[in-house]
Formats: C-alpha cells, sequence, structure tokens
C-alpha cells in the first residue's frame, strides 16, 4: 500500500520518517518548488529565442541522440539547446538557456508546507538533500531555488542531486548515488515527491522509506484539466508563458481539507474568481485616486455586489467601503426625468410583460389594474401592451411619470449620500458583477451632479452593449478578450448572481431619508442556506490568499495571472460544470429582478434530455432557464465541447448544418379531398436518435410516415405538434410540444417503446391538432432511434381509406395497436 502524505500534512512529514532518520531526500518540482503554469512547457511558450515546440522538438532529439549514443535519456540545457537552435554560435545559444533560467525562475515558487518540513529537518540536525529528474544541472537547479524562493530556503539545502549531471534518473540510481554520496544507510533516508514512479517506487525498490505526495485529488486535477482547456479554447497568450493557474497551490493544501459541497464549490470556484477579482479592484482604487485626486469611495451595488465586498473585507478592508441597495428598477425608475428618457425606456421596453413595463413606468397599483388588467392570455398580453402604449403617449402620464422619476432620484440620492456622503472630487466606485453596467447608465450622471464627483464603474465581467462614454471597465472585458467570449460568458452568468447574492429582497424604492424599501424575498430558505455555504468557501479562500502558502521573490505576471485564472476558472464553471458541483444547485432558481416576481430554474437536466433526442443540441435556441451547459453535464465530452464551441466562437450554424446524414422515409398527407405523397428526412439529433419532421396546414386531416420502409425494428420516444417557427429559435424553441395521439399499421410492439415493422408497407398515422387561421404554422414531429434497417426496397406506395367519425376526427380502415399500449404517443 502506497504511504501517502496530502500537502497541508507536509510541516509533520518527519513522523512518518524512520527513527533512526539522518537525511531529508526531496523532488524539487512540485514538492517544493511549483509553477504557476498548468504544465512544465507553458513556460516555452515565453521564451525568446525558440519557439515552443522547437524547444520540445529539441529536448526530443537530444534524449534520443543521448540514448542511441551513450544509453540513458538524460540530457542538459546546452544539448538541448545545441537541437533547437543547431545553427547558432554559442553566444546565442547560451543567451537562450540564461533567458529559459530566467523565465522558469519568474514562474516558480517555493511551497510553504515543504519549506516548512525542511526547515524542521534542520532544526532536529537532519541534513536536506535535493534529488531531481531534471534538464537543469545541479548549481542552475540551487540558483533556481534562490532566485524563485529566496536565499533563506536555498541556505536549507545541503546537497542537490540532479538527474541531467549524473546521466541516470533516480528509478536508474540516482537515489542510489545520493545515499553513498551523504554516506547514508537506506534506513536512515526519508525520500518525498510527488512522481509515485520515480520517488515512491523508486526509493522503496531501494529500501528508502518514502512518502508520495498527493499533490492533487482526482477531481481537483480534472477541474484543472478542464480549466486548462477552456484557456486553449479561450485564446493563449502568443509570447507569454501560459497556463497561469496560481489559485492551484492554495487549493492543493485546503481543498482536501473541505468536507462539505457547498463550501468546496466556493473554495475551488468562486474564491479564486472573486479574489482575482477583489485584487483588481485594488489596483483600479489606487489608479484612479493617483488619477483624479480625493477619496475613492468604494459602493458595493446589492445584491450581487454582496460576494465582493465579504471577499474584500476577507482580504483587509480599505478606508471608504459601503453597500448600497442600487437595483436596475430603482435606477430605472430614477432616470426618466427628461422627456428623451422617458420615451426611450417605453420604446426600447415595448414588449415586456405589460405588468412588469408598467411598473418600470411608475405606475402605481390602481393605474396598473385600470390600464393593464390582469392579462392571462397571449393574446389578451398583447391587447395589455398596447392599452399601455397609448396610455404612456399621453402627455399627462409623462408629466406624472417624469415628476415621479425625479422625485425617485431625489431619495436615491439620500440612500448613497446615508452611507458614504460623498466630498466634491471624491470618485464613486461601483462594485458589481457587471455585465453591462446598466444600472451605472442610469445613475451616473445623477450621481455626479449631486455631489459633484466622478464616478467608475468596475465590473467582474463587462460587455457593453452601447457605447456609453461612461467610466467603466472590468476584470475581464474586451481590452483581454473578444466580444464572443463575453457574450457566451454573459450568456450563463445567472448562476454567478444567484451564487454572489444576499438574503435582501430586490429594493423597489426608499424612502424620503434614503432608507430602502424592499419587496419580500422570493428565494427559498434552502437556496440561501446553500449559497451562504458556497460563500463561505469563496470567503476561506479570499482568507488564505492573504498570507498564501507561496514563497518568491518575483512576480511579474501577477495581474495576467490572476485575469487569465479568474477567466479560465469562471469559463470552465460556466461551459464545463461538474455533477458534484451542479447537485450543490439543483433547486436554485434565478430572480430576474426586473420589478416583477419572475423566477426562472437555471437548468432543468430533464428537459435536456427530451430537448437533446428532438432536436439536438438546437433545442437550446430560445430557452428561458439560465444555465443551459448545466443541462448536459451527463453527456458525453464531445457533445459539451459542441456546445462550447458553438456559444464561445458565435457559431452561425442551424439545424441544417447538423445533419450529417439523414433517412428517408415516405410520407403522405391526407385532406378532406384528396392525399398527397412526398418524402421527408427523418434528422439525426443526438445519441443515434432522429426526428421526422411533417409540416401541416390548417386542410389537413392526418399525416402519415411509412416507417416499415427504412426500419425493420426501431424505437418510437415521441410523437408530438410544435410550431415550425420554434425552429429558428425564441421562444417557441423551447416551449414543451404537445403530444399526440397516433394509429399504426403493420407494427408490432414488442416492449414500450420497442416497434418491429412486419412489413415494408408498415406506417404511422397521426391526426394534428386543430389549427385556427392565423396561428402559426405546426409540424408533427417523430422522434424515434433505428435499431435495425432495413435493406434498400423500391417505396412502396401506402393506400389508406378514410372515413369522418365524430368530433371530426380521422379514422384509419388499418387496425391500430393494442388499446393495452402504453407507449408514449400511442392511441390508448
Amino acid at each position: 500500500m502506497t504511504n501517502i502524505i496530502l500537502p497541508h500534512e507536509l510541516p509533520n512529514a518527519l513522523e512518518h520518517g524512520p527513527h533512526n532518520m539522518r537525511v531529508l531526500s526531496l523532488d524539487c518540482f512540485d514538492t517544493l518548488l511549483w509553477r504557476d503554469c498548468y504544465a512544465p512547457t507553458d513556460v516555452f511558450a515565453g521564451l525568446p529565442s525558440v519557439s515552443t515546440g522547437q524547444r520540445i522538438v529539441g529536448e526530443t532529439r537530444a534524449r534520443k541522440v543521448q540514448n542511441t549514443l551513450r544509453g540513458g535519456g538524460e540530457v542538459g540545457l546546452a544539448a538541448i539547446y545545441d537541437h533547437a537552435m543547431p545553427n547558432a554560435c554559442d553566444t546565442d545559444r547560451d543567451a537562450a538557456i540564461t533567458a529559459e533560467l530566467i523565465a522558469e525562475a519568474d514562474v516558480c515558487f517555493g511551497f510553504e508546507p515543504t519549506i516548512e518540513l525542511m526547515a524542521a529537518a534542520k532544526a532536529v540536525g537532519h541534513k536536506v538533500i535535493i534529488v531531481s529528474d531534471t534538464y537543469l544541472n545541479a548549481d542552475q537547479l540551487l540558483e533556481l531555488i534562490r532566485r524563485a524562493a529566496g536565499d533563506d530556503v536555498a541556505g536549507l539545502i545541503d546537497r542537490v542531486f540532479a538527474s541531467s549531471e549524473a546521466g541516470i534518473s533516480k528509478s536508474q540510481g540516482l537515489l542510489a548515488k545520493a545515499l553513498k554520496t551523504m554516506k547514508c544507510r537506506a534506513d536512515q533516508m526519508l525520500h518525498i515527491g510527488d512522481n509515485k514512479s520515480a520517488d515512491y517506487d523508486g526509493a522503496r525498490a531501494l529500501g528508502v522509506p518514502a512518502l508520495h505526495l498527493a499533490q492533487f485529488q482526482q477531481v481537483a486535477r480534472q477541474r484543472f484539466r478542464f480549466e486548462r482547456t477552456c484557456q486553449q479554447i479561450i485564446g493563449d497568450a502568443a509570447d507569454e508563458a501560459r497556463g497561469l493557474m496560481p489559485h492551484r497551490a492554495m487549493l492543493s493544501r485546503d481543498e482536501p481539507q473541505s468536507d462539505d459541497a457547498a463550501h468546496a464549490l466556493g473554495l475551488t470556484v468562486l474564491g479564486p474568481v472573486f479574489h482575482a477579482y477583489d485584487q483588481w479592484l485594488r489596483h483600479e482604487a489606487r489608479e484612479l485616486e493617483q488619477e483624479r485626486g480625493g477619496k475613492v469611495h468604494w459602493l458595493f451595488m446589492l445584491r450581487d455586489g454582496h460576494l465582493p465586498h465579504i471577499v474584500h473585507d476577507a482580504g483587509g478592508s480599505t478606508v471608504s467601503t459601503a453597500r448600497v441597495e442600487i437595483s436596475r428598477f430603482t435606477a430605472i425608475g430614477a432616470s426618466m426625468s427628461t422627456r428623451k428618457a422617458y420615451i426611450a425606456q417605453y420604446a426600447q421596453e415595448f414588449g415586456l410583460n405589460p405588468m412588469t413595463l408598467a411598473r418600470q413606468m411608475l405606475m402605481q397599483d390602481d393605474e396598473i389594474a385600470r390600464v393593464v388588467g390582469d392579462p392571462k392570455t397571449e393574446t389578451e398580453k398583447v391587447e395589455a401592451s398596447h392599452r399601455l402604449r397609448d396610455e404612456l403617449r399621453k402627455g399627462q402620464r409623462e408629466k406624472v411619470t417624469r415628476r415621479r422619476s425625479r422625485a425617485r432620484a431625489e431619495r436615491l440620492i439620500e440612500h448613497v449620500r446615508a452611507q458614504v456622503n460623498p466630498q466634491p472630487g471624491d470618485t464613486l466606485m461601483l462594485v458589481d458583477l457587471g455585465y453591462n453596467g446598466s444600472a451605472q447608465d442610469r445613475i451616473d450622471a445623477i450621481l455626479s451632479e449631486a455631489f459633484k464627483v466622478h464616478v467608475a464603474g468596475r465590473y467582474l465581467l463587462l460587455r457593453e452593449m452601447a457605447a456609453t462614454g461612461l467610466d467603466k471597465k472590468g476584470l475581464i472585458d474586451d481590452r483581454h478578450f473578444d466580444a464572443e467570449l463575453l457574450e457566451a460568458l454573459c450568456g450563463n452568468v445567472a448562476v454567478i448572481e444567484q451564487l454572489a447574492t444576499c438574503e435582501l429582497g430586490s429594493v423597489i424604492d426608499f424612502a424620503d431619508d434614503g432608507t430602502p424599501i424592499r419587496k419580500a424575498s422570493s428565494v427559498k430558505g434552502a437556496q440561501s442556506d446553500v449559497r451562504d455555504r458556497v460563500q463561505s468557501g469563496a470567503v476561506d479562500y479570499a482568507k488564505a490568499a492573504a498570507a498564501p502558502p507561496i514563497v518568491r521573490t518575483m512576480w511579474t505576471h501577477s495581474d495576467r495571472a490572476l485575469r487569465d485564472m479568474a477567466a479560465s476558472v469562471l469559463t470552465r464553471f460556466m461551459f464545463l460544470p461538474m455533477p458534484h458541483e451542479l447537485n450543490v444547485l439543483k433547486s436554485f432558481e434565478h430572480d430576474v429582478n426586473l420589478g416583477s416576481e419572475r423566477l426562472v430554474g437555471l437548468f432543468d437536466e430533464a428537459h435536456a434530455h427530451e430537448g437533446l433526442r428532438r432536436r439536438g443540441l438546437f433545442y437550446m435556441k430560445g430557452s428561458a432557464r439560465m444555465f443551459l451547459p448545466a443541462e448536459i453535464v451527463h453527456e458525453d465530452i464531445n457533445t459539451r465541447l459542441s456546445l462550447f464551441a458553438q456559444k464561445r466562437f458565435a457559431l452561425g450554424l442551424s439545424y441544417s448544418d447538423a445533419a450529417a446524414k439523414s433517412v428517408p422515409i415516405p410520407a403522405f398527407y391526407v385532406s378532406d379531398h384528396d392525399s398527397t405523397q412526398t418524402t421527408i428526412h427523418a434528422q439525426p439529433t443526438h445519441d443515434g436518435y432522429y426526428t421526422a419532421r411533417l409540416p401541416v396546414t390548417e386542410a389537413m386531416r392526418a399525416v402519415g410516415l411509412q416507417v416499415g420502409s427504412a426500419f425493420e425494428w426501431f424505437e418510437l420516444v415521441s410523437i408530438t405538434a410544435s410550431r415550425v417557427y420554434g425552429l429558428i429559435g425564441g421562444d417557441l424553441n423551447d416551449a414543451r410540444p404537445s403530444e399526440v395521439l397516433a394509429q399504426f399499421d403493420k407494427v408490432k410492439e414488442h416492449a414500450i417503446g420497442i416497434l418491429e415493422c412486419t412489413d415494408p408497407a408498415a406506417f404511422v398515422l397521426v391526426n394534428p391538432p386543430a389549427q385556427r387561421e392565423g396561428d402559426d404554422q405546426l409540424m408533427i414531429e417523430i422522434v424515434m432511434r433505428p435499431l435495425r434497417r432495413r435493406a434498400a426496397i423500391p417505396a412502396q406506395a401506402t393506400h389508406v381509406q378514410t372515413t369522418h367519425a365524430d368530433g371530426g376526427q380521422l379514422a384509419v380502415s388499418t387496425p391500430p395497436l393494442s388499446p393495452s399500449s402504453n407507449m408514449k404517443g400511442a392511441a390508448a
């Protein structure tokens, strides 16, 4: 059984050493020295003289030559650059080697738990040695440790053994050489390293007590792989070190100690993202102070500003911070004091639920009841919308609304004054998740004029929908990322909003003294409890990040590292979430916060399962749910990456592009007076399923599909009716289809949904639902999976005799399936 030690246990590792221990032997990379980069080769992207590929090939060739000519594949940097730069002079190759050593030092740091172990070993008189499989020689490795972790750490080391100098690796005899050189018996040494084969198995083969450092648990390894994948899909920097993940060290130490799934979600996802955001905010506050003078007041915009605020406090609060409750709804209400703003608001928002728009336009309940009423159906809502528009066009209504808006603005000003009372020349820094800065659009001029201050919005994620010219920036914005990525992230931001918010109900107005007036919180108590535990994990990360388990002397790329880390962690969680993370969020709902009571589910796996079979990934177009990648978490990685790529690059694909190979099936349409035959192509959707779509019109009495011509056996999933218009997206695409009855001929059911076509002429006949003049065109969707295809035969015309039955239904002369069938979509 392998003796495993976790990173947080390293300071006490001497307890596992032999009683007569004299030497502590440590691996170097990923034991003492860690890198910010995901993989060692990520460092090569920043080398000035060779590309990443040239550096990798150079090392491969050098090892092959060494193994062929002398046996063994251990080489040093000089041999590697001989092959990477075969025509360069010695001076240029030496400069390239120096550049690589500098690049390594910039991304490396000492891991504090290991350093504490080294100090403990020295304190009791043990020797400390480094034994490393590396292309660096001993002097280069010791100098790298000195540059990266400092003189004090390098001073704890008595001897360095490098495989490139010895010509052999640890498993080939380097550890044995270390024993001999240190004049130490095997049972007097303890060796620790992260590579099970080289460090643990190699040491135990010599009789040396050893511990395998489990740097990360399996779930963390997969999460980091996914985060690195996201970095690559986002796009790596062209000429700098890549794969920057400065959160790995803290999580290696702290994640194994978190035994609550909600807390772990906050620790591993929200913690790194919001810590990076807070560090950037601190930098921006300093920049604003230097550029503009005066004091910078941090205004955390509740409710979504709650998590940024408590993370900020955990990292050490700054001079002037305040929590302000300015929702989009209140900001809109305060911004309509001019005729231009008034008209723009109702003109741009026309089409919203009329009740919601009326509230945004500051109409009171009795006015809403008189003008809008209580519309239930879509037709009633359309009629109510037109009545509302007519009302809003009236001059008297405009005067009333503008007067109410000015009063709302005054109350909002008092709310801010009660929190910070800024002085002329100060800066109000609005802190919010983003993602358009729409509240700032509404209140920027109000606040700047009232207080004679500068207003700056600083957001986690920002993609402006208009060039407002206001002072807005985002940690993740178009200065560093393209518009397609920003749009893709904004599409899933609701899950972050729900995890960042607090228990307070959304503010709908203010009292005259600025006290917030809130609507009752509609979020379930269980959701609030889970959210609190998630946030506690994020706060614990922020506290740890204030004193990280890292010892370094330089970090020239800190800003970029934190930004790239935040982007990759956020993108991974949004597009490649893990099942255990979603289990935490499975009952979450999202409050859209526009003056309505509307709650929207974050995701619905059951609906996704049906939607994938019916329409493939395109079932998501127009969905009202807010976290769609979560719905396919149990699908294969190809499906998940396909969705990611489509969203990240805004690929303009359609249903027809998704169909690699369709199945032609004869179809016929029956009206009161005649029948028509054609061929329908069943399109592949997902996981071997196909959908045959048969458009119908008002005059059609029945539509049929001659399934026996294509299949001997097939699985029938559903027969439904939906609107053709839904195929292009919008709410109709996401609407649940209505099931319709069907009748079958020459079809035998062997189990629920498992059908045998006993004859090539076997068919399914569907009676479409009644369709009124002016309705959107209907289509019948038959979802099925071929189990055994029929050998190609000439299609046979199917004769169908029809008569009119009571109620206008169509009766078919051929018998349907047994009434005892429980098959979905079959006649019962």
